[in-house]
């Protein structure tokens, strides 16, 4: 386990960043977007715990509003929950401020409320896209959020690569750097089905995974976290969340002193586009209870343009209603989520340099 100071390490991921977690050689951070999403962040979560394995997951909050079970079932196996805005918006270094903060809060928010306490969220915020920006870094700097970019990918969200492309990709990646953090998405079947290989393959190659987690406060939160008798998937009835929690509530992260400057090492804002999350057949959506609208005064103020899962989307709504009939059928909940956290500029040009 690798327990760090978010005011120490304010932005890390070399993608982006001159500096990335303290590793040492052989040493690897698996991280996953996205989610969650059913069935693949189940899966995943099946395969992980099978083989020992804590990772750290950057969560959407529609989607774990959608699935708070599996949001639940990520925290209760131990692995480090970050968050990655609330929608997951393109562009998202250029939004007005207002907008922008509105994805923070509410993404943190609505992750805290599917865990039911908010302090179980680790101080961790990926940006969407990896779109980052002066403004986006000093907004999450006054939250006290660390910024998680990435040190590689595996280019696991592009639609025509396979499961044994995104092991090899990482592997060769991997290799050629000796070690860091590896950015993957838990919404995808190719995902899934590369898993078992490269954790193999990490193995067979003297690797070994590091657990992150932020010091001191969640350390000792999650040593003393509640031992669940069942999974809330287990429950007659779904928890509510949107009815009983305050979703203006301003998040209390600890105060940071944010000592390094902004830099002007960044990716293309990718262009999201041409992804999507894998189909799932379904057609009734009319089970799906789609997050609130926000108030009006915070909606007047954001731009209309979403990613392509926006809510608007019937394609995705059939995809979360389908994903939604298989959670309700099940005695074990696992979740949804969306694809694009590393899209063309993870590929053309961070991966041109690693």
């Amino acid at each position: 386990m690798l327990a760090i100071d978010p005011a120490q390490f304010p932005r890390v991921g070399q993608m982006q960043y001159p500096n990335s977690l303290p590793l040492n050689d052989k040493e690897v951070v698996l991280t996953f977007d996205d989610g969650p999403i059913l069935p693949h962040t189940n899966q995943i979560l099946d395969i992980l715990a099978a083989q020992c394995v804590k990772v750290t997951y950057f969560l959407v909050g529609e989607m774990a509003r959608a699935f708070p079970a599996t949001v639940r079932r990520i925290y209760e196996e131990g692995h480090t929950i970050g968050t990655h805005s609330e929608d997951h918006p393109t562009r998202f270094g250029e939004l007005p401020v207002r907008k922008m903060r509105h994805e923070i809060d509410w993404g943190i928010s609505d992750v805290g409320a599917a865990l039911g306490d908010i302090r179980y969220l680790a101080p961790f915020f990926r940006i969407p896209g990896l779109a980052r920006s002066d403004l986006v870094e000093s907004e999450l700097a006054a939250r006290g959020l660390s910024v998680f970019s990435s040190d590689t990918v595996a280019d696991d969200w592009h639609h025509r690569i396979g499961a044994k492309g995104v092991i090899a990709a990482a592997m060769k990646r991997l290799e050629a750097r000796g070690k860091g953090i590896l950015l993957l998405h838990d919404i995808h079947p190719r995902t899934v089905t590369a898993l078992p290989g490269l954790l193999k393959e990490l193995k067979d190659k003297g690797f070994h995974i590091v657990h992150v987690v932020p010091a001191p406060s969640y350390v000792i939160a999650m040593a003393n976290k509640p031992k669940a008798q069942m999974l809330a998937s287990a429950l007659p009835s779904e928890v509510k969340t949107s009815e009983n929690f305050d979703r203006n509530m301003q998040p209390r992260w600890p105060q940071a002193q944010a000592t390094a400057t902004p830099n002007d090492s960044a990716l293309p804002i990718p262009d999201a586009s041409a992804f999507e999350p894998d189909a799932v057949a379904g057609e009734d959506v009319a089970e799906v209870q789609w997050p609130a609208q926000p108030p009006p005064d915070v909606k007047t103020h954001a731009p209309s343009r979403k990613h392509k899962y926006a809510r608007s989307s019937d394609k995705r709504k059939k995809h979360v209603a389908q994903a939604g009939k298989q959670q309700a059928g099940r005695s074990h909940g696992h979740g949804h989520g969306r694809a694009r956290a590393g899209a063309d500029g993870h590929h053309a040009d961070a991966t041109s340099r690693l």
